[in-house]
């Protein structure tokens, strides 16, 4: 058994109607100004209308940015923080999906640091602490309430890359599960999917060890029962639920094994076409898994059984996996999302800079092995 070390950040504070907790939740971060970054969809729903009555009615001065519309770009996340400096902010707030949350993350430091979100995209950037922060997902997918990885898109160069680093740790994630039951049918299963990557990853990578494969497996288990449900059935509050913990679950566990190659081949497709993470993700995953069988064919047989109750191979596993996301109307081709063939050097380029995610990969990816991933998923 290999040494390891296993970090856990953020006060956890889960359960339906949770979300009324949010001014003591800010009260015990001493905050007072707090500056809220909701995703733009959250205002038609009403949670955007509730969060402000909520810090109001408590006597806080909240400054609320709504701006955040899918993969979010550095000048995004520039402009938002100078608006909350402007508006000397005291703590955080991120509400909605990873966009949302990874904008609050970088805002936080940028209020006490100098400097761009470009410049703090790499590994521990980022000089100083940020102001708290508290997340309040409203998808199960992208774990961000508990990573400490905040992803953005450099859109003059077309290429999407994540600022890590200790500094980006969440203080508070608040998850209420009663939040996520207005998303509709396709984000659902994009963003599960995304939590489900993120979960096999970890699973299968280098860097796992006896406890975050526990950490996955319970995600996983929890994501392929609940996600079929939720889908089908978006107000189940049960499976609503069980898909926030196994999302948070599957963000614990990446944080401390990390993804593998799955990330590192989806990235350029969010630079260089605005591919939803999620989407990319549950395209490349099947045929990534596929390629990587000869060596961790054992662990997936396992990981089958133990999801299934069924002895399936390792390729018949990775069938199951593409029927999910066929069952969800989800693309299981380059080809759907109008990726051609004539960008598989340039994107395999920008996979090879995705370098952490490849370490942690099960075997080492050449880029003419990366380009034959993308010929497989055409």
């Amino acid at each position: 058994m290999r040494e390891f070390k296993f970090t856990c950040a953020p006060k956890l504070l889960f359960g339906e109607g949770s979300l009324q907790q949010l001014p003591s939740v800010v009260s015990e971060c001493k905050g007072k100004r707090p500056f809220v970054v909701v995703d733009f969809n959250l205002v038609a729903t009403g949670i955007t209308s509730r969060v402000s009555t909520l810090l109001e009615n408590a006597g806080f001065i909240p400054f609320l940015f709504d701006g955040v519309d899918g993969e979010p770009s550095t000048a995004l996340g520039d402009e938002c923080g100078r608006l909350a400096r402007e508006h000397r902010a005291d703590v955080v707030i991120g509400i909605g999906g990873g966009s949302a949350l990874d904008t609050a993350k970088i805002v936080s430091v940028l209020v006490t640091n100098e400097g761009t979100v470009a410049q703090y995209q790499g590994l521990h950037k980022i000089p100083h602490p940020g102001i708290p922060k508290i997340m309040i997902p409203t998808t199960a997918g992208t774990g961000s309430e508990v990573t400490w990885t905040a992803v953005f898109i450099r859109k003059e160069e077309k290429a999407k890359a994540g600022a890590n680093s200790p500094y980006l740790y969440p203080d508070i994630a608040l998850l209420d599960p009663e939040l996520t039951v207005s998303l509709p049918p396709g984000p659902t299963a994009s963003t599960g999917m995304d939590a489900f990557c993120h979960a096999i990853e970890s699973f299968l990578s280098n860097k796992s060890n006896f406890f975050t494969e526990a950490i996955s497996e319970k995600s996983l288990a929890l994501i392929w029962k609940n996600l079929p449900i939720a889908y089908k059935n978006p107000g189940d509050i049960g499976a609503r639920s069980a898909m926030l913990y196994g999302s948070f679950l599957a963000g614990l566990s990446l944080a401390n094994a990390g993804v593998t190659a799955v990330h590192s081949l989806s990235y350029p497709l969010g630079g260089m076409f605005g591919t939803p993470h999620g989407i990319g993700n549950a395209t490349l995953l099947p045929y990534v898994l596929e390629d990587v069988i000869p060596q961790a064919g054992e662990k997936l047989e396992s990981l089958a059984f133990f999801l299934t109750g069924e002895h399936l191979t390792a390729h018949a596993f990775v069938e199951r996996i593409k029927q999910l996301e066929q069952d969800m109307n989800l693309p299981t081709s380059l080809r759907q999302l109008k990726v051609s063939k004539d960008v598989f050097e340039e994107i395999a380029e920008g996979a090879m800079k995705i370098a952490v995610p490849l370490q942690n990969h099960p075997r080492l990816l050449s880029r003419e092995e990366i380009i034959a991933i993308y010929h497989a998923a055409y």
